[in-house]
């Protein structure tokens, strides 16, 4: 079996694949991140999903990961990549970093029951989760708090690739019955729906994960493209030293 890559003076193989004659010009990137990371060319069905993915992460206005890219290239304005690696270091269990729990939890969850338990296998563990104070990760919005558009879109694309939805139907269930417990709704997010994807397409949570880091990296350098333009680090810096300085005061 090949490697990842090998170079030679004439030639760059990519998993046993030429890169000059093979990959470029014939490859979208969806299909380069795949092969590169799973060792094989996708499905174009997966290709497709894979890339309405990396769309959907790519942007979501100025979040913490944003504004970390921002004031980093303020300090740093010869340093690019530094400001670009600032805002991705940030990604975890809370931020970007989500889409991979929510997939660990959704596969546990279809692994530990069948269709005919999924139900109450689920309606049970969202209730033991509430009753220890777990987040819950993959659903609520601060902003999309009665659902989120990308959701339905994602949906959108998963079914008309004709792609498996055991885990996204699981993660339906999960929305219900943690919005029953709730009394409110608590819809599923960007990154619950990505991560029962990446899990219904058979890739490991991990996977979800560096999906939304390399999306995330698109959006991130155009901050710092913005901020070099168009800067607003300095007036979030001035804000927050003005708030600083007033917090406590009666």
């Amino acid at each position: 079996m090949a490697g990842l890559a090998d170079a030679s003076g004439d030639r760059i193989t990519i998993h046993g694949l030429d890169l000059a004659e093979e990959l470029i010009g014939g490859t979208s990137f969806a299909s380069m991140l795949y092969l590169l990371t799973i060792g094989e060319m996708p499905e174009r069905s997966v290709e497709s999903m894979i890339d309405a993915m990396l769309v959907t992460v790519a942007e979501h206005g100025l979040t913490p990961s944003a504004i970390t890219a921002r004031l980093t290239y303020r300090g740093a304005p010869d340093s690019l990549q530094g400001a670009v690696a600032a805002g991705l270091l940030g990604a975890g269990p809370a931020l970007l970093g989500t889409a991979e729990q929510a997939a660990g939890m959704l596969a546990r969850l279809v692994s530990d029951s069948t269709a005919e338990t999924r139900e109450q296998v689920v309606s049970q563990s969202v209730a033991a989760w509430l009753r220890e104070g777990a987040v819950i990760p993959g659903f609520g919005h601060p902003i999309h708090r009665d659902g989120d558009a990308r959701v339905t879109a994602l949906r959108r694309v998963q079914i008309d690739q004709g792609l498996p939805e055991e885990h996204f139907l699981t993660a339906v269930l999960v929305e219900s019955a943690l919005s029953e417990a709730k009394g409110r709704t608590v819809p599923m997010n960007a990154a619950g729906a990505i991560g029962a994807i990446v899990s219904d397409m058979g890739l490991p949570p991990r996977f979800a994960r560096g999906l939304s880091i390399v999306a995330r990296s698109a959006g991130l350098l155009a901050h710092v493209m913005e901020e070099a333009s168009h800067p607003i680090a300095g007036r979030i810096w001035k804000d927050t030293r003005s708030r600083s300085s007033h917090a406590g005061r009666p």
